[in-house]
């Protein structure tokens, strides 16, 4: 469970009273929400499950259930706005390839061989070729 790291990890007595206070306030038989959820989890690195579970009135099993789902979960880790780049080197397997062969009715032959990307305008070329502009 993801925790700012601008702020330490809540302790037992915090969470305790959040529990307290929403337990107060809220209405008949609703689901304890997700970030108090967290909390109750984050403090299980630090204490038993039975101590949290008896500790915050909540389920052991549901706790456990709780803990054993973020241990199994990718942590997503925080990157910084310098490391938001990266740059990848992909080189295709295999590189595309194209041969053009022109044949002037004088005699003259052009054989043009590509491989990879061909950013040349072939157009232009052949014009040149056939109109003897080269």
């Amino acid at each position: 469970m993801d925790q700012s790291p601008a702020f330490p990890p809540a302790t037992l007595p915090e969470v305790q009273s959040r529990f307290a206070d929403w337990r107060k306030s809220k209405h008949h038989r609703s689901r304890i929400p997700e970030d108090l959820w967290t909390a109750a989890v984050n403090l299980c690195q630090e204490h038993s499950l039975c101590k949290i579970s008896q500790a915050l009135g909540l389920s052991y099993t549901d706790l456990k259930e709780r803990v054993q789902k973020s241990l199994q979960a990718p942590h997503v880790s925080r990157v910084s706005p310098l490391q938001d780049f990266i740059p990848i080197d992909i080189t295709p397997a295999h590189l595309a390839e194209c041969i053009v062969e022109m044949e002037h009715h004088n005699g003259n032959k052009m054989r043009m061989h590509f491989k990879g990307k061909a950013d040349l305008d072939l157009q232009s070329f052949a014009e040149s070729f056939w109109h003897g502009k080269a």
